[in-house]
């Protein structure tokens, strides 16, 4: 038995094949605790260590399976039970299921234990069982996953509902296929749609082909790959392209030329700098003249240009009596401040010094809601777990937009309180601190960033007190107080375990409660109560509404009633020996005549037919049914329609068993019920 090998890493494997020597080397010996453990308990495998067995035990205990006896079905259980443990540390270390990165991992590792579960039987919720167990065993020394268990638990529920639904969708789809199979190998396109559009795992239809003596093309399925894969290359090139050949490049020119814009806008909002460079349709100008559209480099910039989520500043230029408009301010190159402008009248040329004035009270606007997301980051985090992370964000002078991860809808309660938390700190007047450090000193003091995000040596880092530090290249007001006020708008899903949330801050939430009050305003005027009593009134109002609304139903089932008794009770026996029913009724459409049959056909006293005629919107309406064994004696439906339809100036038609016709003469009805009195009795 060999239990401890060394491996002595030396090499870095490259992409061309090469191998580069290691700064530092070292000796991997591989002699990991399990494998200790393995040893110690005189056991041949990991998995039938104390810690794996209970684990397997749990699948055998679901899926009424023992261990030992199958050797597909203890892959499975090996696979659930290491699955599950390797799930349960991953979301208490804060990782949610998604399509990119660290989650796509624990996203794989979700569907396959529920694959290789279903496989052999186990069906519904059941990774929690796991959890409980994982818990039990190893809470006392890792608390992390005793802390997160509800949030464990939530998520893998989600998930496995999610999947669930994913997973009939892509069984239904690979059963019919293997239905219509002719020979014994499913097409490797086949094998694709199940993993491009179900998310069928193409391993997961090869064991279920094999299961019934299928091959899986998988030459096929590789090419489906890779003509996907091309298709995406193609379509990204063609962006890029694009993007590139929008102005030829001509902002990479420019940058290598003038190098990075200075921006001084957190300082001020106003400073006098000078025009380097225009841009005019992707051509490079002297100048820009009155009624002109084009872009301008500054020297300097108090403009703040888009980016992680912040709008681009917008102002006026001025060079004299001379001035153009700034209508948006962006970043083409890392560095690089473009400032698109109009010039309604006056000039502008290279050279020229200027004085850059950003709109001050936009900006201001666009700092308040900057601070409040970091805020609003922060009591997320402390309302729903510390999960919770930046997906994603909009930062505007109107409103702010925030991204995050979480794995169901927020209730109206925790929107509540993440809302009151929110304001509570914006109102305590906190001075925010700004400042410069390294990346390695800002992470060892827990300043929340976005995973994933390429951060330079020296980042920027925005406090509000305790409760929010984050890195941040934006623009922030210099106290909370200068929030105001935040208003949550929306709650919303944009993706699988990615929620949003829209809000507003100061003037913005202002107007937002005037607006809500004026509603509530007119709302109580119409129902003429006081404005805080429009919530009694609507739920006695509505209260009001289901109960004549069930009256109505009650009155409507009762004539329903009286109408089927009087059907009934004209009941005539055809020489052909079936019963039928022929006569004039109330009727709003087709669709109501064959609910009429059916009720009609379960009170009959043995299968029979009914021809009935009536008026909807002022056109006449025959439907003519009737039940197998009545259509066995001699009853037609089709041949009845056809004609009874002259009488009615229309026709229809259909089968023996049900036919129906419409007409432009009520007048008719009358003598179309007598054709058919003379064709059945």
């Amino acid at each position: 038995l060999e239990y401890w090998n060394c491996v002595f890493t030396q090499y870095d494997g490259q992409e061309d094949g090469t191998l580069a020597e290691l700064p530092t080397k070292n000796i991997d010996t591989g002699m990991g605790l399990e494998r200790m453990a393995a040893i110690m308990q005189g056991v041949q495998s990991n998995y039938e260590t104390d810690v794996l067995r209970s684990l397997v035990a749990v699948g055998e205990r679901l899926a009424g399976v023992t261990y030992g006896e199958n050797a597909e079905t203890d892959l499975s259980l090996r696979i659930i039970a290491d699955h599950s443990r390797a799930v349960t540390f991953m979301i208490a270390d804060g990782i949610l299921p998604s399509n990119e990165g660290r989650g796509y991992v624990l996203r794989r590792l979700l569907r396959r234990a529920i694959m290789k579960a279903h496989l052999i039987g186990i069906e519904g919720h059941f990774l929690n069982e796991y959890v409980d167990e994982i818990v039990r065993l190893m809470g006392d020394v890792y608390p992390e996953i005793v802390e997160n268990r509800e949030l464990e638990r939530k998520l893998i529920m989600a998930e496995e509902e999610r999947f669930g639904a994913t997973l009939r969708q892509g069984q239904a789809y690979l059963e019919d296929a293997l239905g219509k199979l002719e020979g014994t190998t499913l097409a490797g396109e086949e094998a694709f749609t199940l993993h491009d559009t179900y998310g069928f795992p193409v391993e997961v239809t090869q064991e279920i082909a094999e299961g019934r003596g299928i091959a899986v093309d998988m030459e096929g399925f590789e090419a489906a790959m890779e003509a996907q894969r091309e298709r995406a290359r193609a379509a990204g090139a063609k962006d890029a392209e694009a993007a590139w050949s929008t102005y030829g490049g001509i902002y990479a020119d420019l940058l290598k030329e003038f190098g990075p814009t200075e921006f001084v806008g957190y300082a001020a909002t106003a400073a006098e700098t000078k025009v380097i460079a225009i841009l005019r349709e992707g051509e490079r100008v002297e100048r820009l003249e009155a009624g002109q559209t084009g872009e301008l480099l500054l020297a300097a910039t108090p403009f703040y240009a888009e980016m992680g989520g912040e709008v681009g500043d917008t102002g006026i230029i001025e060079s004299g009596d001379d001035h153009v408009y700034v209508l948006d301010t962006t970043a083409p190159e890392k560095g690089l401040f473009v400032h698109a402008v109009r010039s309604d009248e006056g000039t502008i040329a290279v050279g020229n010094t200027v004085v850059a004035k950003v709109d001050a009270n936009r900006r201001a606007a666009i700092e308040r809601n900057h601070t409040g997301t970091h805020i609003l980051h922060a009591a997320l985090r402390k309302v729903l777990g510390d999960h919770v992370k930046q997906a994603g964000s909009y930062v505007g002078p109107d409103r702010l937009r925030f991204d995050f991860t979480h794995f169901e809808a927020m209730t109206p309660e925790q929107i509540a309180k993440v809302e009151r938390e929110a304001n509570m700190h914006i109102m305590s007047a906190t001075p925010t601190t700004i400042y410069e450090t390294s990346l390695e000193e800002a992470r060892a003091a827990g300043v929340t960033g976005l995973f994933g995000e390429k951060y330079g040596d020296v980042v920027r880092v925005v406090e509000a007190g305790d409760f929010s530090r984050e890195l941040c290249g934006g623009c922030h007001v210099h106290n909370t107080s200068e929030i105001g006020l935040m208003k949550i708008t929306t709650e919303t899903s944009v993706g699988a375990n990615v929620r949003r949330i829209e809000a507003v801050t100061s003037y913005g939430a202002l107007a937002y409660l005037d607006k809500v009050e004026a509603e509530l305003k007119e709302t109580a005027a119409l129902l003429r109560v006081p404005m805080f009593d429009v919530s009694e009134r609507t739920a006695a109002n509505a209260k009001a509404m289901k109960e004549m609304q069930q009256k109505a139903k009650r009155a409507k089932s009762m004539v329903s009633d009286d109408m089927f008794a009087d059907l009934l009770s004209q009941v005539q026996d055809a020489p052909a020996g079936y019963p039928v029913i022929i006569a004039r009724t109330e009727v709003r459409d087709g669709g109501q005549m064959r609910n009429m049959w059916d009720v009609v056909k379960s009170r009959m006293s043995e299968p029979g037919a009914l021809v009935v005629a009536g008026v909807n919107d002022g056109k006449p309406v025959l439907m003519a049914a009737g039940t197998d064994e009545a259509v066995a004696k001699g009853f037609n439906a089709g041949a009845l329609i056809k004609a009874m339809g002259p009488a009615i100036q229309g026709g229809g038609g259909g089968k023996p068993t049900m036919a129906q016709a419409g007409g432009k003469n009520p007048e008719g009805i009358d003598d179309a019920l007598e054709i058919a009195r003379n064709m059945i009795l």
